[in-house]
């Protein structure tokens, strides 16, 4: 084999595993979720109504109610949609 089909090759290859290997937070960081401040809760905007809240509520970055704050997820529906873990890049683009 010539030296370039073989960069080729390798160049091809690490594409593939770049997205197929879970490299991609299920959950962006950045995403806005709703968090309750009595109950240091987080809920996806998605539950609010089911959500049963308090009047001291505020919008802030996924990321920031986690690791800033703490909060964590407590009802089922917030659960499905603010996964936690990795996923592969190609999984993400098709979701």
């Amino acid at each position: 084999m010539k030296k370039s089909t073989v960069i080729i090759i390798i160049f091809i290859l690490a594409a593939v595993l770049l997205l197929v290997l879970p490299l991609a937070d299920k959950t962006s960081g950045s995403e806005r979720v709703i968090i309750d401040n009595t109950l240091q809760e987080i809920v996806h905007p998605s539950c609010f109504d089911q959500a049963g809240l308090t009047n001291y509520i505020d919008e802030v970055s996924y990321s920031r109610a986690t690791e800033e704050l703490g909060y964590t997820v407590e009802d089922e529906c917030s659960k499905q949609y603010l996964e936690e873990g990795r996923e592969s890049v190609i999984s993400k683009i098709f979701n």
